[in-house]
């Protein structure tokens, strides 16, 4: 389960968001809490964003994250799609996307 979690909200992410404060965040671990209502979504920045400030990201994420659970819940047929906390994780030189074999 937590993989195809990990699938969709990274799709949605890249391909449906369309917040220009994420530009620059890529989403790097993912976490599924045993009861399955809580995952921890880990995101890296570009040095610009954070020299740009962190607080419009967070707020971007948290304004992104009942679309990406709406999602969630009729992509995967979920009854109740989990809550999403994003985490922080660090700064990160790689433009987002850019990588290819991408997983």
């Amino acid at each position: 389960m937590q993989s195809h979690l990990s699938q969709e909200v990274a799709r949605t992410f890249r391909g449906e968001l369309s917040d220009p404060m994420l530009e620059g965040v890529a989403l790097t671990s993912f976490e599924l809490a045993p009861d399955g209502r809580l995952v921890r979504i880990g995101y890296t920045v570009t040095p610009e964003v954070e020299s740009a400030g962190l607080r419009p990201v967070q707020q971007a994420l948290d304004r992104a994250s009942g679309y990406l659970r709406s999602q969630l819940a009729e992509h995967l047929d979920l009854k109740r799609a989990p809550q999403l906390r994003f985490i922080f994780i660090g700064v990160s030189a790689q433009v987002p996307g850019a990588a290819e074999g991408e997983s």
